[in-house]
């Protein structure tokens, strides 16, 4: 406004003299976004409740949360090829956006299996039978029961500061024996020891989802398989695809498709460093009220 002061008596008195000045260009680019800092304290406690609610950590390293390190191949058994493969293809894109590793050769072996079928239960107590350290993740022998239109099994591993790997479960119900001894690091915020993910079996009831869009599908069984987000059956904090089937959810919290804050956390969760491992989770919520930053500013 000074300069445009200036400039206006400038040309009073120069009592009619036409002025030689060049016109300023127009602005271009995109116009800048006021993020306050009322909106990044209100992102940064979004972040922090979603990540606590949606994320299940690991058994066995409290406050630390998995992922995949290992490529991912996602296969869908129960669809007519076609849509088996726009879910897969759709859970890969999710998956190199968020920057999740994928398995890029064709074929490639398996490590998400997704079953669609009408008899859930059945198919999961067969599972078991066969492979049962797939889907007993941390779950009791005798809570292996489909209670969710779409549930999801983990099996998980950890490995030590030696670079030994364990399995990430109650090694003393499921097996005879525990590690004898794990090798970490003794300080407040390095342990040495990081989890990751090993495979993701995911059981899709028909019956559930009859008449569902398959982009809305494959958007919920993305978030499932890149993350250890199952079903809980409560209403998550947040405009999310994880409340697809929770009937209680405002319809404001209702997604068809994953959502920006969806994005945001998966993003969070694989640009993360390990290290350190006790500040994992405050790291990814701080990384998320970034992301969206990010998108606010867009």
């Amino acid at each position: 406004m000074k300069k445009f002061a200036a400039a206006l008596a400038f040309s009073f008195l120069a009592a009619g003299v036409a002025s030689a000045q060049t016109p300023k260009p127009p602005v271009t680019g995109e116009p800048e976004t006021v993020y306050s800092d009322a909106q990044r304290d209100r992102d940064e406690s979004l972040a922090r409740h979603f990540v606590q609610s949606i994320l299940r950590p690991s058994y066995s390293l409290d406050g630390q949360f998995t992922r995949w390190k290992k490529p991912i191949c996602p296969h869908v058994v129960g669809l007519a090829p076609t849509a088996a493969y726009v879910v897969e293809r759709r859970i890969r894109d999710v998956a190199q956006r968020v920057g999740a590793p994928l398995d890029r050769n064709d074929p490639c072996n398996p490590d998400i299996v997704v079953f669609v079928t009408a008899h859930p239960q059945a198919l999961l107590d067969a599972a078991a039978q066969k492979e049962f350290l797939l889907v007993a993740g941390m779950r009791p022998r005798d809570r292996l029961t489909v209670q969710y239109p779409v549930q999801a099994w983990y099996f998980g591993s950890y490995r030590d500061y030696n670079g030994k790997v364990w399995l990430d479960m109650d090694c003393e119900f499921y097996l005879d024996t525990c590690p004898p001894h794990v090798a970490a690091k003794g300080t407040r915020l390095v342990n040495g020891i990081q989890a990751e993910m090993n495979a993701a079996t995911i059981l899709v009831d028909t019956n559930a989802v009859t008449g569902m869009t398959l982009g809305t599908l494959a958007d919920y069984l993305a978030l499932m398989a890149l993350a250890q987000a199952p079903a809980t059956g409560r209403c998550q904090p947040a405009p999310s695809i994880a409340n697809l089937f929770v009937a209680d959810c405002g319809t404001d919290m209702h997604t068809t498709a994953l959502s920006d804050i969806d994005l945001a956390m998966l993003t969070a969760l694989y640009e993360t460093p390990e290290e350190p491992e006790k500040l994992q989770w405050q790291r990814i919520g701080g990384n998320m009220r970034r992301e969206l930053e990010k998108q606010s500013r867009h």
